[in-house]
C-alpha cells in the first residue's frame, strides 16, 4: 500500500481540521467549504440526510420518449436513441440565443456535471460556453467553455474536474441560494448535470468566484484525500485460512454500536485462478439482516478476473488484494464471511478496521446485492432492472459488468432512476443519455484497452479486450459522494438494453451482471436474493453466448 509524506499528512490534518470547524455551521447553512469536506466524508453517507434534500437530474434525453407505458416502444419512443440534442428551451439575451439545458427554482447545488470533449464535430474540442445563472442574476458566475470545465482545463481544477475516455467530468459543488439557471452559447450537445434540491427555507451561501478563491485549501485537500485515501488497516481485526470446498471463514465483529471503516480481502490465488472470483462469495451481516451478498470479484468489478483500479471507495491491486472503504455501521453486532461455492480450495485473509459509532435514527446498514448472468436479446429493447429497494435509503454506485460477443459498441441505452412516487407517475426522476455517459465517459468512436481509466467517482475498468475492440467483458462502474441518491419510499434503477445501432436483432446476445450498493434504514426490503447456485457456476463465457447466438438465429432462419 501507498505510503504518505509530511505534505500529504497536514493537508489532511487541515482538512480535518476544518470539517470539525464547519460541521456546526453546515447544520445551517450549507457552503462550498463545508460541501467539499463532506464530499471526503464517507461517513456521512452511512446517516440519512438531515436536510431533506432531493438528487435532481437534468440530461439531454430525447423528449420523444414520455411515459414507460406510451405506445411507441421502439428506437423512435420509450427507448429513443439521439438523446444528445435535448434541451428545455431557448431564450434571448443582448440579442443572442442561449439554449437553457437546466433550471430550478429553490436552494440547492450543483454536484456533478458531464459532457464529452467534442461538439458535434469529433474535431472540435472546446465547443460553445456554459452559462450558470445563480439567484435571478443576469450575469453569469461562470461563463466558459464546457468542455474545458470539466476536464479540469478551466477555473475547476483536478481531480474535483477530471478526464475520462472522450469526456470530462466536473464534481466541484456549485450552490445556490434561490435559483439556478444554466445555458449554452450554441445549441446543446450531450449533457448531464446532477444537482441537489433543498427544501424551501433552507439557508445556502451562493457560490462566487471569491469564495472559490477563498476555498482553494479546502479544495486542494479534498482532491488530496479522493484520490489517495487513508490506509486504516493498522490494528485491524483479521482472520486467515483456506476454505475448502463449500468452507467459510468468518470474522465476528466487535459487539455494540460501531462501523466497518476498512475491508480488506487478499485472495493471492485469484491472480492464476480467476474462476475463484466468482465462487467465493462475500457476505456481511449486521444487526441479525443479511445485507451484503455478492461474488467477491462482482462485489470488486472482477467478476471475470482480476482488474486492478483505484477510486475513493474501493482498490483492486493485482496480488489479489481488494479494499473496500465504504462506512459500514451497526448498532449491535456484525459479521463478515467468504463462502467457497467452488471445488478447489482458497486461501484467503479477512482484516476489517473497526471503531465505535453513535447509532441513530438516521444510521442505515450498508447493502450490496448481485444480479447474475443473463443473456439478453437485441430486440426487442427492455428496460433491464439493476435493482428495487422499498424503504427508505441512499443510493451510492453500481458496477456493470457486459459480456460482448460483437466486435461494435454495446450500449445505446440509458439510465432511468425512479424516486418514491416518480415510479407510479411513468417517467424516471433521472433519465439518462447513454450507457457510456452514465459512468462518465462518452462515445465518439469505438473503445479500446486504452480507454480504461480510474478517477475518484468512476472507473471503465474493463474494455473488452480481443483485437483491441470491445468484444468480450466490459466492466463499469460508478460510485456517488454529493450526488448519492436519498429516497423516501422507494428506488427502482433501470437500465435500457439498447445495444448499438448495429446489434439489434434477437440472436444479437450481450451478457449482463450488475452490483448494486446502497444504504438504508432498518426494515426495507429488495429484489435482490441471494442466488448461491447461480454463483457455483462459471461465469458466461465468450463461447457460451456465441453459441447461444447462433442457435437463436438458426432457429429464426428456419422460419
Amino acid at each position: 500500500m501507498e505510503r504518505f509524506n509530511m505534505k500529504q499528512t497536514l493537508i489532511r490534518m487541515l482538512v480535518f481540521l476544518v470539517s470539525g470547524c464547519l460541521t456546526a455551521h453546515a447544520a445551517e447553512t450549507v457552503t462550498l467549504r463545508a460541501l467539499l469536506t463532506e464530499m471526503t466524508d464517507l461517513a456521512t453517507l452511512a446517516r440519512f440526510p438531515a436536510s431533506d434534500y432531493q438528487c435532481l437530474q437534468a440530461s439531454s434525453y430525447n423528449r420523444a420518449s414520455t411515459n414507460r407505458s406510451q405506445p411507441d416502444q421502439t428506437a423512435t419512443g420509450w427507448f429513443a436513441d439521439s438523446d444528445g440534442l435535448g434541451f428545455i428551451r431557448t431564450e434571448k439575451k443582448d440579442r443572442k440565443e442561449e439554449w437553457v439545458i437546466m433550471e430550478h427554482s429553490g436552494p440547492g447545488v450543483i454536484t456533478k456535471m458531464w459532457t464529452p470533449f467534442f461538439y458535434y464535430d469529433f474535431n472540435d474540442r472546446v465547443g460553445p460556453n456554459v452559462r450558470i445563472y445563480l439567484d435571478g442574476s443576469d450575469t453569469p458566475v461562470i461563463d466558459e467553455s464546457l468542455i474545458r470545465l470539466v476536464r479540469g482545463e478551466g477555473m475547476f481544477p483536478p481531480p474535483i474536474a477530471t478526464r475520462t475516455a472522450r469526456a470530462g467530468d466536473s464534481y466541484l459543488p456549485i450552490p445556490f441560494a434561490k435559483s439556478c439557471r444554466i445555458t449554452m452559447t450554441k445549441k446543446s450537445f450531450y449533457n448531464i448535470i446532477n444537482y441537489r434540491a433543498y427544501p424551501p427555507g433552507t439557508k445556502v451561501e451562493t457560490f462566487t468566484r471569491e469564495g472559490l478563491a477563498a476555498a482553494a485549501k479546502v479544495m486542494a485537500g479534498a482532491g488530496e484525500i479522493l484520490t489517495a485515501p487513508m490506509d486504516a488497516s493498522r490494528g485491524a481485526l483479521r482472520k486467515s485460512g483456506t476454505l475448502k470446498a463449500g468452507g467459510q471463514l468468518t470474522l465476528t465483529l466487535p459487539g455494540g454500536s460501531r462501523a466497518v471503516r476498512q475491508l480488506t480481502v487478499r485472495i493471492p490465488g485469484a491472480v492464476t485462478n480467476s474462476a475463484s472470483l466468482r465462487s467465493t462469495v462475500l457476505t456481511m451481516t449486521f444487526d441479525r439482516e443479511e445485507t451484503v451478498w455478492a461474488p467477491l470479484g462482482d462485489f470488486f468489478a472482477s467478476a471475470d478476473s482480476l482488474h486492478p483500479f483505484h477510486t475513493f471507495q474501493r482498490t483492486v491491486l493485482a496480488d489479489g488484494t481488494l479494499i473496500c472503504r465504504w462506512v459500514m455501521p451497526y448498532k449491535k453486532s456484525g459479521e463478515i464471511r467468504l463462502t467457497n461455492l467452488g471445488k478447489t480450495p482458497v486461501l484467503a485473509e479477512l482484516q476489517a478496521d473497526v471503531s465505535r459509532w453513535h447509532w441513530d435514527d438516521a444510521s442505515m446498514h450498508f447493502f450490496a446485492r448481485w444480479r447474475s448472468d443473463e443473456l439478453v436479446p437485441g430486440h426487442p429493447f427492455q428496460d433491464w432492472n439493476f435493482v428495487r429497494v422499498k424503504g427508505q435509503g441512499v443510493y451510492v454506485g453500481d458496477n456493470w459488468t457486459v459480456l460482448n460477443p460483437q466486435e461494435g459498441w454495446w450500449g445505446e441505452g440509458d439510465e432511468k432512476i425512479y424516486l418514491d412516487d416518480a415510479w407510479d407517475r411513468g417517467f424516471p426522476t433521472h433519465f439518462g443519455t447513454g450507457s457510456e455517459d452514465y459512468y462518465g465517459w462518452a462515445g465518439g468512436e469505438n473503445p479500446t484497452r486504452k480507454d480504461e481509466f480510474s478517477t475518484p467517482f468512476l472507473s471503465n475498468v474493463r474494455v473488452g479486450g480481443l483485437n483491441q475492440d470491445t468484444k468480450g467483458y466490459n466492466v463499469c462502474l460508478r460510485t456517488r459522494g454529493l450526488d448519492a441518491i436519498p429516497f423516501k419510499r422507494q428506488l427502482v434503477f433501470d437500465m435500457e438494453s439498447s445495444f448499438g445501432v448495429d446489434i439489434r436483432h434477437p440472436w444479437d446476445l450481450l451478457g449482463y451482471t450488475v452490483v448494486t450498493y446502497w444504504y438504508a434504514k432498518p426494515g426495507a426490503i429488495h429484489n435482490r436474493p441471494a442466488l448461491p447456485e447461480e454463483a457455483a457456476k462459471p461465469i458466461v463465457s465468450l463461447d457460451q453466448a456465441l453459441k447461444r447466438s447462433a442457435e437463436i438465429k438458426a432457429k429464426h432462419s428456419a422460419r
